[in-house]
């Protein structure tokens, strides 16, 4: 297999799917950002509330991220009306999971309340969550059709309308904020409601995309039926996969919440950034969408060997991207956090954490790469119990034990991070290499 050809296939699938993923991320950075020239309050009060909102907000892309590799299969066993069938049974997964994700946004809000945040912060943090809550909806409804336009290799659909909406909410976010023009100023609150409207558009622009411009027969999608048995297979990867997300995504959440118990201006350094380190990280999640297609494709064809080299190459690329990134962290430490904030003394504390960053760039890279692939083989029960080791029984009690025990603050909070992504890139790399060398191909479920 020549890798050139490998890496001429998975760069131009890989390149959308990391532009949409970091254009989500932009527009989260500049609610942190414009809402941080509003003061350090206000800015710790986006953090505390993304540290919600973002739990079970990866959970439903986890579970979203269920239909890919099926669709994916199904493409490459040329049966695009069973692509579809699927595509039809995970909207109304997809609808439902929005509404426990809410209930389990507003459940971790009121227990939040009671782990010593400053009273300030969470007032400022409660309508703004509120209305991302409500954003929930038309996010995984988009979810439905981007996942289904991945699945059949159109990554750059998807790519073209996460930039327009979010390029939409950044310029929302002027309007709302500051008050611009005959807009009101509505502060932290705009910034929420420039959230929804973006994601309102984004729904309906993807299904236009899909109902509309031939990527699936309406008539398919009129006599595909919602049956069990494509529910329970969706279900069987999605479900394991958001845990998989949750895991990681809590520890970081709860990495905020442990940082706010040290203060405001700790816990506002801690949003500058994690906002920074996130960008890199969605960027290798979509490395990791690619290993999904790629491999999904390729096990649909029953092409075990170019499942395998695909894997490796998005793996090359991935450390390659995130070792460039952790450089640039590492070099620019003391003028990025400049962008967020004009507190020198929240600016200092961001430069440190950035440092940490550096270190478990690869890590994090590599980790979620790997889920991906292993995704697109449809291994997902054992990556979840190890994402659960990894995170919960090893990084979470480091975090409290190294920030308050040991007293070295934000600081080990993130040095117990970097050492849960270590374990768990490692853990999730051998298992993906150990499952393909082990692998005799079977018959999918039949959905």
């Amino acid at each position: 297999m020549r890798w050139d050809f490998q890496w001429r296939e998975n760069i131009p699938l890989a390149l959308p799917v990391i532009v949409g993923q970091i254009g989500h991320i932009a527009a989260s950075v500049a609610d942190s950002m414009m809402v941080g020239a509003l003061g350090t309050i206000p800015l710790a009060a986006v953090s505390l509330a993304s540290s919600i909102a973002s739990v079970p907000l990866v959970f439903g892309i986890g579970v979203a991220y269920g239909l890919t590799p099926m669709v994916a299969h199904a493409f490459g066993q040329a049966r695009p009306f069973k692509a579809v069938r699927l595509l039809k049974n995970a909207t109304v997964v997809n609808a439902a999971t929005s509404a426990l994700m809410f209930l389990f946004a507003l459940g971790l809000f009121w227990g939040v309340q009671y782990t010593g945040q400053e009273a300030s912060v969470v007032d400022e943090a409660r309508i703004y969550l509120w209305i991302v809550m409500a954003s929930y909806l038309p996010f995984m409804l988009f979810m439905s059709a981007k996942q289904y336009l991945e699945g059949m290799g159109d990554t750059k659909t998807p790519m073209r309308i996460s930039l327009y909406g979010n390029l939409g909410n950044i310029g929302l976010n002027a309007l709302l904020i500051y008050g611009w023009f005959f807009f009101p100023a509505w502060g932290i609150v705009g910034a929420g409601v420039a959230t929804l409207i973006a994601r309102i558009y984004m729904m309906t622009a993807a299904w236009w995309f899909v109902l509309r411009r031939g990527k699936a027969d309406p008539a398919d999608w009129l006599a595909a039926k919602v049956t069990k048995l494509p529910i329970r297979a969706l279900l069987k990867i999605g479900i394991p996969s958001g845990f998989q997300y949750i895991f990681e995504v809590s520890a970081f959440a709860a990495s905020a919440w442990i940082i706010g118990t040290f203060g405001a201006k700790p816990l506002a350094a801690h949003q500058v950034a994690i906002s920074l380190a996130s960008i890199s990280y969605m960027a290798a999640t979509g490395l990791g969408a690619a290993a999904t297609i790629r491999i999904g494709q390729n096990m649909g064809r029953k092409d075990v060997a170019g499942a395998k080299a695909a894997g490796t190459s998005l793996f090359g690329i991935t450390v390659l991207f995130m070792a460039l990134t952790g450089l640039t962290f590492f070099f620019f430490r003391n003028h990025l956090p400049w962008a967020y904030t004009q507190d020198a003394e929240v600016v200092a504390g961001a430069a440190a954490l950035l440092i940490v960053a550096t270190i478990f760039q690869i890590s994090d890279g590599v980790q979620a790469t790997a889920l991906g692939a292993l995704r697109g083989i449809q291994d997902v029960r054992v990556p979840t119990a190890i994402t659960f080791v990894a995170y919960y029984m090893v990084a979470l009690p480091l975090e409290w034990y190294f920030g308050h025990t040991l007293g070295w603050g934000a600081v080990g909070v993130w040095s117990a991070l970097a050492i849960g992504l270590t374990i768990s890139a490692i853990w999730l790399t051998l298992r993906f290499y150990l499952g393909m060398e082990r692998r005799k191909l079977s018959r999918p479920p039949s959905v």
